[in-house]
């Protein structure tokens, strides 16, 4: 009777399991921080913190003209960084691999600036008052 046949991914374990510690630990440093350079989904980018009082002063349509320009550079932005995100998803042998991280670049810091502007204008419009006409 032959011996039972181990399965590639038991027997790759097992390798693993019999090499030095700091192989390991610095295998698994390596595959985290990979890991951590994927792009995060534009829903998942917190916005920066921007004071309204920078708005101060400006009429309610000089307000809604703003969050008009505002609100089509978000999108445009946030497609670009969804983009970047899907492609960092992208799997080589099984692992995510940050590939539109390394050659588009992550636009999530300008997404981010830009949901921050947009919670801006509107909290200064509710200040100022502008009614159900400038919604």
């Amino acid at each position: 009777m032959s011996p039972p046949r181990r399965s590639p991914y038991l027997a790759a374990c097992l390798a693993l399991a019999r090499q030095p510690r700091t192989r390991c630990a610095g295998l698994a440093l390596a595959v985290a921080l990979g890991l951590s350079a994927c792009a995060r989904p534009t829903r998942d980018v917190e916005p920066l913190a921007v004071d309204p009082a920078l708005f101060a002063g400006t009429d309610c349509a000089q307000l809604v003209a703003r969050r008009a320009r505002i609100s089509q550079a978000l999108i445009f932005a946030g497609s670009a960084q969804d983009q970047i995100a899907a492609d960092d998803r992208v799997r080589t042998l099984g692992v995510p691999t940050p590939m539109g991280t390394l050659f588009e670049g992550d636009r999530e810091a300008e997404v981010a600036r830009l949901k921050g502007e947009l919670h801006a204008v509107n909290a200064q419009m509710e200040m100022q008052l502008c009614g159900p006409d400038f919604r």
